[in-house]
C-alpha cells in the first residue's frame, strides 16, 4: 500500500487531477480492506472517500492558484497605464511640419478648405497655438508651391516628348501617366494632364479619343498576359499583331504596368 502511494505521488501526480488521484487511492484502499476483511462494501466506500478527498484538494489548489495570479497582477501595473516615453520637441516639430504638408496637399486638391486644414493639423499634433498652426500652414503652402514648380517642369518635358511621337504613342505616354500618377500625392494636386491642351493643336478630338480607347485596350491585354521568364518575345509579337501602330516602348511599358504602377 505504501509502495503504491509513493508510485502515485512520484509518477502520476504530475499528470493526474487531484480527484483522479483520490479515486485511484480510494479503489486501492477499498481493495486492500476487502482482502483483509472480506467485506465487499469496502470497495465502493473507498471510491467515495477517495473522490471526496480529491475534490477537496482540487478546490483548495484552485483557490491558491487564483490568489497567486491575483497578487501577480496587482504587483505589475496594467499595460495601458505604463508610462510612455515622452515625445521630444524635435519630433513634435517634425510631425507638425509633416501634418501641415499633408493637409495643404488636400487643400490644393479641393478636399478641404483652409479652416478645415488648420483644424485637422491641430487634431493630428495638438498642443500648439492657433497662430502656430496658421503659420505652419502658410509655410507648407510656400514649400509645396516650390515642389509643384519642379513637378510642372517634369510634366512639360513629358508633354514635349509626347508631341514628338505619333498620335497613338503620344496619347499612350500622357494617358498612361494620368492613370498611374495623376492622383498620386507627389503630384501635389495638379491633377491629370489635359490631352486636348497638350496635343489638341496637332491631332483632332476624335483621333485623341480613339487613341485613348486603344491605349486602354492595350494595357488591359498586357496586364492579362503571362509575363514569366521566356515569354517576353512571344508577348511582344502578340501585342504587335493585335495592337498595330504602337511602338515597342509603349508595349513594353504596358507589359510592365503592374510593376511600374505606383498609385
Amino acid at each position: 500500500m505504501a509502495f503504491l502511494r509513493r508510485l502515485v505521488r512520484r509518477g502520476a501526480s504530475r499528470l493526474l487531477h487531484p480527484m483522479q488521484k483520490g479515486l485511484i487511492l480510494g479503489v486501492l484502499g477499498g481493495a486492500m480492506l476487502y482482502l483483509s476483511t472480506g467485506q465487499l462494501l469496502w470497495i465502493p466506500g473507498g471510491v467515495l472517500l477517495g473522490v471526496g478527498v480529491g475534490h477537496f484538494v482540487g478546490r483548495r489548489r484552485r483557490h491558491v492558484h487564483t490568489a497567486l495570479v491575483t497578487m501577480s497582477r496587482e504587483d505589475s501595473p496594467p499595460r495601458l497605464m505604463r508610462p510612455r516615453p515622452e515625445e521630444t520637441s524635435e519630433h513634435r516639430e517634425q510631425r507638425l511640419r509633416q501634418a501641415a504638408t499633408f493637409r495643404v496637399t488636400r487643400l490644393l486638391e479641393g478636399k478641404t478648405d483652409r479652416a478645415g486644414a488648420v483644424e485637422q493639423i491641430g487634431c493630428t499634433v495638438p498642443g500648439f497655438s492657433a497662430e502656430r498652426y496658421e503659420a505652419e500652414l502658410d509655410e507648407a503652402l510656400i514649400r509645396i508651391e516650390e515642389y509643384r514648380m519642379r513637378v510642372r517642369a517634369r510634366r512639360l518635358l513629358l508633354i514635349q516628348k509626347a508631341r514628338e511621337m505619333s498620335a497613338l504613342d503620344g496619347v499612350f505616354a500622357l494617358h498612361s501617366f494620368n492613370r498611374k500618377f495623376s492622383r498620386h500625392v507627389g503630384q501635389y494636386g495638379l491633377g491629370p494632364i489635359s490631352l486636348e491642351e497638350a496635343l489638341g493643336d496637332m491631332h483632332s478630338h476624335e483621333v485623341i479619343e480613339e487613341a485613348v480607347v486603344r491605349t486602354d485596350a492595350l494595357i488591359r491585354e498586357a496586364i492579362d498576359m503571362d509575363t514569366s521568364s521566356g515569354r517576353h518575345e512571344l508577348n511582344m509579337a502578340s501585342l504587335r499583331q493585335t495592337h498595330p501602330g504602337f511602338n515597342d516602348h509603349s508595349m513594353i511599358e504596358a507589359l510592365c504596368w503592374e510593376v511600374l504602377d505606383y498609385r
